[in-house]
């Protein structure tokens, strides 16, 4: 991936970046899912601490490849480059004087002395670029206030109290990830299939729903909502109905369905192996996270050894990972997750018994 690209300064460094979902490494395009557990070993992940491990264990080092792009990227001749590598690693004045084979200790001093004149050079004009960029955006994001926005912004009743009893607009974007997509599937509906909008277009519309019109924009554009063009003067919907003409009315059905909040479906699951047919029966309170599972077991760091060791020795491919039951709330009213899954656990492993040749649970120490 090409890590010339604009982005902020501190993803660069880091290597990856933090997507609504996962977390994308920058050097291959690699994606982790949030909110697993990734298991290298005897150790356990965090979703962005196991990037951080993939790019470590893949690239070996952001720096390395950072100075890889050459003076086309980075502005260092190949001596500056060598120099600030060495530094990098942790070499002395002296070995450095010794790698590089240079005569005396003040020509590395003034090498030194250069990287830093540099670094301040950067830095000015990374403030002089943000300086013009911050009033490029102040004259060509002003909504047009003299034409205002056709349609008005009613909020459903589940994102009402986010909105102020005053003026009606939006108080503040903090909420829960789910509530927040919600709102921009919303917003979506202020805007027409097909059509391109200005830059000015979208902000006043945007205006009469949020102070922050230009936060409330680019979260509409991360979230893959709006899309915009290089210049950022054209933007358009994101989303299969710019192919072709669009009924407008499938497209507010599909925003519509798309805003409805997406609980995660939960409940009990097994694990088959095709060679013997032993089974390995558990429960978990989102089957999103049965990804994780798999890679668990690819990795090794499954805690059941012996489903680990028929993993390993038949391959992922002679094992099936089969929903046995998606838990309906309404049948349980009043009742914690945790004691449904448990009891729906008892239910499927008494049924299936999936203990010694038939399988891989253990009997529970009564």
């Amino acid at each position: 991936m090409d890590m010339s690209l604009d982005y902020p300064v501190e993803v660069m460094e880091k290597g990856y970046i933090e997507e609504n979902r996962y977390y994308r490494c920058l050097l291959c395009g690699e994606e982790v899912e949030k909110g697993i557990i990734y298991p290298v070993g005897d150790v356990l992940f965090t979703d962005w601490r196991y990037m951080e491990h993939h790019i470590e264990r893949t690239h070996g080092s952001v720096f390395e490849r950072l100075l890889s792009g050459g003076k086309e990227q980075t502005g260092l001749s190949d001596q500056q480059s060598k120099l600030l590598s060495l530094i990098y690693a942790g070499n002395s004045d002296k070995e450095i004087q010794q790698e590089l084979k240079i005569g005396s200790m003040s020509t590395i001093r003034n090498h030194r002395f250069s990287l830093r004149k540099k670094e301040k050079q950067a830095k000015t004009l990374l403030a002089l670029m943000n300086l013009v960029k911050r009033q490029q955006e102040i004259v060509t994001d002003e909504p047009n206030i003299d034409k205002p926005n056709e349609k008005s912004f009613e909020p459903s009743t589940e994102l009402a109290r986010y909105f102020s009893e005053e003026d009606g607009r939006l108080k503040t974007l903090r909420m829960k990830e789910q509530e927040k997509n919600r709102l921009l599937a919303e917003i979506a509906l202020l805007f027409k299939p097909n059509k391109v909008y200005s830059e000015g277009e979208v902000n006043a519309i945007l205006v009469t729903i949020f102070e922050d019109y230009m936060l409330l924009r680019r979260e509409m554009v991360d979230r893959d909502v709006l899309t915009r063009n290089a210049e950022g003067s054209a933007y358009r919907l994101v989303q299969s109905l710019e192919k072709g003409d669009v009924d407008e009315m499938d497209f507010k059905k599909e925003m519509k369905l798309k805003a409805k909040e997406d609980k995660p479906s939960y409940g009990i699951f097994q694990i088959k192996n095709v060679k013997n047919g032993k089974l390995f029966v558990n429960s978990t309170p989102n089957f999103k996270t049965l990804n994780g599972l798999k890679f668990m077991l690819t990795t090794g760091g499954h805690k059941n050894k012996e489903l680990q060791t028929d993993w390993d020795e038949h391959g992922k491919d002679n094992f099936e990972i089969e929903i046995l039951e998606t838990i309906d709330e309404k049948d349980w009213q009043g009742i914690s997750k945790s004691k449904i899954l448990e009891k729906q656990l008892d239910k499927w492993v008494e049924e299936l018994q999936p203990y010694g040749e038939k399988g891989y649970n253990r009997i529970k120490k009564m």
